[in-house]
């Protein structure tokens, strides 16, 4: 350790002795030993630089997973050919394309431990959920401002300020995609608030989630927030 220590805070001294000793040694060994003998040096002297670049690679790349979809996004076939249908979108805003995924993640992750059959706490964890699907399908939606739209000399021209076959359908994907994930809300609510009423806790609560999607007055919901 002291070696490995001394050779990389090396200074000038050092450097003319460890010269020194590798031309004595070139009189003394081969050719190849030497050359082993100083890659090993290196790779001593340069450890540390080498473990760090190869943490930042991983991290790197942790990061980049984290906002691409993959196989830990999987719920169902129909969700996943839904967000299978909003990659060719990433090319119109890559940011947030990515925050999208990102939030979309969080959601499974979420719903993965609103599944549990231990979980106890839960209110916290629908809530998040309920957040995270927001917050993605906002990215995901947003992505339709960056899109080319018709021109207004066309729309005129042809009497059709329809939105384009592009934007409609992403909206479409959208919409759908945020039904198929509230649904699975929902079906969670359910389970949960019959074992509130078998078991009333003062620190969980009743979840007010219904099929027509409309939710209760509470001043903490994002007022502007509308996806339909």
């Amino acid at each position: 350790m002291d070696l490995v220590k001394l050779l990389q805070n090396r200074n000038l001294q050092t450097t003319l002795f460890i010269g020194l000793i590798a031309i004595s040694l070139m009189q003394l060994v081969d050719m190849k030993y030497i050359v082993s003998l100083a890659v090993l040096i290196l790779l001593i002297i340069h450890s540390q630089d080498i473990l760090s670049k190869a943490s930042n690679e991983t991290q790197i790349k942790q990061d980049i997973a984290h906002y691409e979809i993959s196989d830990d996004m999987y719920y169902n076939q129909t969700i996943h050919q839904l967000v299978d249908e909003l990659r060719p979108y990433k090319k119109y805003n890559k940011v947030t394309y990515k925050e999208g995924v990102l939030y979309l993640r969080k959601f499974f992750r979420t719903i993965h431990i609103l599944e549990r059959d231990d979980i106890t706490h839960y209110n916290p964890y629908f809530d998040n959920a309920q957040s995270y699907l927001k917050q993605a399908i906002n990215h995901f939606q947003s992505m339709s401002v960056s899109m080319p739209e018709r021109s207004f000399a066309d729309g005129l021209k042809y009497n059709d300020f329809t939105p384009t076959r592009k934007t409609k359908h992403l909206g479409d994907t959208c919409k759908e995609l945020y039904n198929q994930c509230y649904f699975i809300l929902l079906n969670l609510s359910i389970q949960f608030n019959e074992r509130w009423k078998d078991n009333p806790k003062y620190y969980m609560k009743e979840i007010t989630l219904n099929t027509e999607r409309v939710e209760d007055n509470d001043t903490h919901r994002d007022p502007h927030w509308s996806l339909v």
